[in-house]
């Protein structure tokens, strides 16, 4: 995405980006898959592909193809490959804003354990991105301990220390460990030679790219509202077992917030009238409930119920 933000002149993740062109180098997707991602990504942008190549995309798949940049010789010591040097010819031509390749397992040949030789590398694409006056990003996956210590690394440190910057993409969770929604994201910045270590941009999945969440919401604040969306949805369904009826409408005595703001949950606690009247407006946003008529159609009583909005219903 910041590939094409680059070429388009637009934002990324709320940043302001630097107009020119960009090379992608990913040896993990192969070209269909890159195409069906880049459209939605152009989507979000409002541009078309002819946008991204006049603006100077170039987008390399070398997925099942030897995509090696950098190799030890007999020595141990990191050498570059024929393809390290086309692609230093190209983005000498081209000239591009930002070079990204995707991923390090893909294209560096040598130990990613042993800090000499993973130094020589970053040293390598260092150097690139010095020539080519381009910033330069290199993803990869972190190991298990990687996740589990929240460090996001894998192999030795010297691919934390040898670059200036390095984010990592994780699930986001509250201080207790929850996660209040499977499609939020956290870039949280490990090291930054240029800004504030430690940053966070809370990110969102949504129609097939990351974009910032809105409003900047604090995870607590999301987890409480998970909670109350819950909540209001296991006392709806309890409600409907015991055949009492509940309404959206402020002014009922059966008005839904207000009726379950009585009850306790498996916690001994209760949820206060006004979360649970949001939790209401979240849930007929995401159409996880409606309104449905019953009785006779004369008298026009209705209800709420769990689930979205039958299609064949007026």
């Amino acid at each position: 995405m910041r590939s094409v933000a680059h070429t388009l002149g637009k934002s990324w993740l709320g940043k302001t980006t630097e107009s020119g062109p960009a090379i992608y180098l990913g040896a993990e997707d192969e070209k269909d898959e890159l195409h069906r991602r880049l459209a939605d990504i152009l989507a979000h942008y409002d541009a078309t592909f002819a946008d991204a190549i006049a603006g100077g995309l170039h987008m390399l798949s070398y997925a099942g193809q030897d995509a090696v940049l950098g190799v030890p010789n007999a020595r141990g010591i990191i050498e570059p490959t024929p393809l390290f040097k086309q692609l230093r010819e190209a983005a000498l031509d081209i000239r591009p804003k930002s070079i990204t390749i995707d991923t390090a397992a893909d294209v560096f040949a040598g130990n990613e354990n042993d800090r000499s030789q993973v130094r020589q590398f970053v040293g390598m694409l260092r150097g690139l991105a010095i020539e080519a006056n381009a910033a330069l990003a290199i993803l990869a996956h972190p190991s298990l301990s990687g996740i589990s210590s929240g460090s996001g690394l894998s192999g030795s440190t010297g691919w934390h220390n040898s670059v200036r910057a390095r984010a990592y993409l994780t699930h986001a969770q509250t201080e207790k460990g929850e996660e209040p929604d499977p499609d939020l994201r956290e870039l949280v910045f490990k090291k930054n030679n240029y800004g504030p270590v430690a940053e966070r941009i809370l990110l969102r999945w949504e129609r097939g790219v990351f974009v910032p969440e809105a409003g900047g919401s604090s995870l607590e604040k999301l987890a409480a509202e998970q909670r109350a969306d819950e909540r209001f949805l296991q006392l709806l369904a309890q409600f409907k077992e015991q055949g009492r009826n509940v309404s959206d409408k402020q002014n009922a005595n059966s008005f839904a917030p207000k009726a379950f703001a009585q009850e306790k949950g498996a916690d001994g606690k209760r949820l206060g009238q006004a979360a649970l009247k949001d939790a209401m407006a979240r849930l007929f946003t995401a159409n996880k409930i409606h309104v449905e008529s019953y009785g006779p159609r004369s008298r026009g009583w209705s209800r709420l119920a769990v689930g979205p909005r039958p299609r064949d219903v007026d």
